[in-house]
């Protein structure tokens, strides 16, 4: 496992995720993947992002919170949603969690749901 760091910034707060642990990557990976299936998956456009429901933007919030909380675990869920941030905001900090969970685009640009037998996909 390497370093590498990934940035949010929501509501004038900024956090620095570290890669996750599977305790967090767990409860976090199923809600990424669904959202990136409901928005479009590799055909993913604004419009489609735009079509999200409610539902859809929730388990994003949650998914999102969880990252955080590993590294700001006073930062309750409800004080997150009281952070003065947009839907653009939240989609913005996706890739930040994808690859905090572990996840990476496939070579043909489609969510990579488990790596190879053998091969973890917290390291190149």
């Amino acid at each position: 496992m390497s370093d590498e760091t990934f940035p949010i910034t929501l509501g004038g707060r900024a956090w620095t995720l570290p890669h996750l642990p599977f305790r967090a990557v767990k409860a976090i990976q199923p809600a990424l993947y669904d959202l990136y299936v409901a928005a479009g998956g590799a055909a993913m456009s604004s419009d489609s992002v735009a079509r999200l429901g409610e539902k859809e933007l929730e388990r994003l919030a949650e998914a999102t919170w969880r990252a955080v909380a590993h590294v700001d675990p006073a930062l309750s869920f409800a004080d997150f949603l009281e952070l003065p941030f947009s839907v653009g905001d939240l989609i913005q900090a996706f890739p930040s969690v994808a690859k905090a969970a572990g996840l990476r685009a496939a070579q043909n640009a489609t969510a990579e749901a488990s790596p190879p037998a053998g091969k973890s996909i917290g390291t190149p």
